[in-house]
């Protein structure tokens, strides 16, 4: 992996050495992680105050400089940027200058013929040119948008490959069967069905002939506009709800195909990787004990994402889910694993068999964040943060809108490095975000209906 997405050693920076070294990157023992990191962060800061003229700014306005960063002590000075800095734009007129102000290095020039370009024109284009562009949304439909550069974009697929190592199966010699609620990644920029499926590819543990995915066909942002109800005009409106009818119909196929799916790996003794938004993956759930079925699938694995809430402010409690999934699916309570990520961070933070969120630690630096946004000790709720020095595209220092606690250790394994609590959630009056989001909120309706 580091041949296909890093570069020889001899020219990594600071930033790349601590993300390649590693040779398993969830479990480097502190001090070793605390330097690399360091180096990383420090060399990081001195490329963006140096290339982005808008951080600079920033931290000319804090009175911070590269060399006031001495230690780690030091990177609670780190200008914080926040997260809606990255949905900032105007429209979709202004999108591709937003681009250019945005993106720190040389952004190429995209020849558009439409007089109008959309999102999805500006997102194709600068793909041909190298530059890739993910995007997110809340449930509001205002999209968060991650340009990134080829280095950027290859250091994050490898730190998200390397993420499943922390996964049961990785002693496993068998490949895997994935049953996944996401996009065709290749149909679509929507951020966690991009990234997701080239780290499993690249982990080498399903193979390409073995992905069902929940949409087979081509995922805008105009399609999430149109569903959300975010497009403006009744032509628009009307094709809103098209869509919603048709997602419906087809959401009801797929879960029968994902049901035959998982009949044949446990008829055939093959292993299933069944991931997706708890939401969804309970909806399948519910769809089996509904035919009175339940499957012996022990090797399998089931991986979520995109948090708890199911829908009509229902809860689904981590604990409950899982005891579904071992009545239903026979997949014991230590192979369901949480990942806890988000369009703007290029790394996971991926639950151990004891369901702790462990943070790559020789990479990430984490915080915890109270009301006058001072960071806080370990054990205590806040807004999170973190300082990404992966990013090379944009300032990875970066204020979320998400509540959490940290540990400075796990209490359920000897890993080290510190670990991100069970209970996740958003700040008061900050709007459900995520592609899980997204994709759970088609469904809805129609797993109304069937559940």
């Amino acid at each position: 992996m580091v041949a296909k997405f890093g570069m020889t050693s001899d020219k990594w920076t600071p930033v790349d050495k601590a993300l390649f070294k590693p040779k398993m990157l969830f479990n480097v023992p502190q001090a070793e992680a605390e330097k690399l990191r360091f180096n990383a962060i420090k060399y990081a800061l001195h490329h963006h105050y140096d290339n982005c003229s808008y951080y600079h700014n920033l931290c000319k306005k804090m009175e911070v400089k590269p060399d006031d960063i001495c230690s780690q002590s030091d990177f609670s000075k780190i200008p914080l940027i926040s997260d809606l800095n990255f949905k900032s734009y105007l429209n979709e007129s202004g999108f591709d200058n937003w681009l250019h102000k945005i993106f720190v290095g040389d952004i190429p020039e995209v020849k558009i013929k439409k007089r109008n370009p959309s999102f999805d024109d500006v997102i194709k284009g600068m793909h041909e040119k190298g530059i890739t562009i993910t995007y997110s949304s809340g449930t509001r439909g205002k999209l968060s948008f991650i340009p990134r550069d080829d280095l950027s974009w290859k250091r994050q697929q490898y730190a998200y490959a390397r993420s499943f190592e922390l996964m049961p199966f990785i002693s496993s010699p068998y490949k895997y069967t994935g049953v996944l609620f996401m996009p065709n990644p290749k149909k679509t920029h929507l951020f966690f069905a991009r990234i997701a499926v080239t780290a499993l590819e690249a982990f080498d543990m399903v193979d390409k002939s073995r992905f069902n995915f929940v949409l087979d066909r081509e995922f805008t942002t105009d399609f999430v506009k149109y569903f959300l109800g975010t497009a403006k005009g009744v032509k628009h409106r009307i094709k809103g709800n098209l869509i919603k009818i048709l997602l419906a119909v087809a959401q009801n196929k797929i879960m029968n195909h994902f049901i035959s799916v998982i009949e044949k790996c446990e008829k055939e003794k093959e292993n299933a990787l069944i991931g997706g938004q708890p939401f969804q993956i309970n909806a399948l759930l519910s769809r089996i004990e509904k035919y009175g079925k339940t499957f012996n699938l022990e090797d399998s694995i089931v991986i979520t994402t995109g948090g708890w809430k199911i829908h009509r402010d229902v809860k689904l409690t981590e604990q409950d889910f899982r005891q579904k999934i071992v009545r239903v699916l026979g997949i014991p309570d230590e192979r369901c694993r949480d990942l806890y990520g988000m369009v703007e961070c290029s790394t996971l933070n991926v639950s151990c068999e004891g369901h702790y969120k462990h943070i790559p630690h020789s990479v990430i630096y984490p915080m915890v964040l109270d009301e006058e946004y001072e960071p806080v000790g370990f054990g205590e709720y806040g807004r999170y943060a973190f300082l990404d020095p992966l990013a090379n595209s944009y300032p990875g220092f970066i204020m979320t809108g998400d509540k959490v606690k940290l540990l400075e250790h796990c209490p359920a394994c000897d890993r080290p490095g510190p670990v991100i609590d069970k209970n996740v959630s958003r700040m008061t009056d900050v709007d459900t975000k995520g592609c899980g989001e997204i994709m759970a909120r088609m469904f809805a309706r129609e797993i109304d209906k069937q559940t």
